[in-house]
């Protein structure tokens, strides 16, 4: 019978150690179920933030997306405008050159016209001068000709040619004084029959 009190004792020594054992589990269960209590707290404030964050940055992206949309959107419009008044100050360029060549060759065209005008006159004149010059030598040659046939004579007929010329000078010389004599004569009768 001792011996069953002894094992009692024992069996209970081994209960108080094992309930011993199972507080202390009991309360590293507990301090372990609060600690894990606190992390998965701490997790969810965590997973909060991270979750507003992640909010935020797709709302910070998403309007980064619009933004790019609409600057591409002003880019391609610009672009699209740079292109138009490319085409078109390129066609307005070919247009004032086109002009300002026709008004050139216009007046170029003048130009040569006019040249083309003075240059056939010229033509002209000319071949009217070498027909006269061409005349001109055919007279020469019949006054070497001529020249060749004349004789001494024919200077004596030069020189009573001059001696007549000589006379008609003192002939209009002496016609002169006579109507000056004749106003002269005239004047003095009126006054002498003034006087009267």
């Amino acid at each position: 019978m001792l011996q069953k009190i002894k094992d009692l004792m024992t069996i209970r020594d081994q209960i108080d150690v094992i309930k011993n054992n199972l507080n202390y589990t009991t309360n590293s269960m507990n301090d372990l179920k609060t600690e894990i209590n606190g992390l998965k707290q701490h997790i969810n404030e965590n997973m909060d933030e991270v979750n507003n964050k992640n909010d935020e940055i797709a709302k910070n992206f998403s309007e980064n997306m619009e933004l790019m949309k609409t600057i591409r959107q002003d880019f391609q419009k610009e672009l699209f405008d740079f292109k138009l008044m490319k085409t078109q100050m390129q066609k307005n360029i070919m247009e004032k050159f086109e002009e300002e060549l026709g008004k050139e060759l216009k007046i170029q065209i003048g130009t040569l016209k006019n040249d083309s005008d003075t240059y056939n006159e010229l033509k002209e004149n000319i071949s009217k001068i070498t027909e006269r010059v061409s005349n001109l030598g055919e007279e020469i040659n019949k006054f070497t000709a001529i020249s060749s046939n004349i004789k001494k004579e024919d200077f004596e007929l030069t020189r009573f040619a001059n001696q007549l010329r000589e006379a008609d000078r003192e002939k209009l010389e002496l016609m002169r004084k006579i109507d000056t004599l004749e106003r002269l004569v005239s004047k003095i009768r009126r006054q002498e029959i003034i006087t009267r």
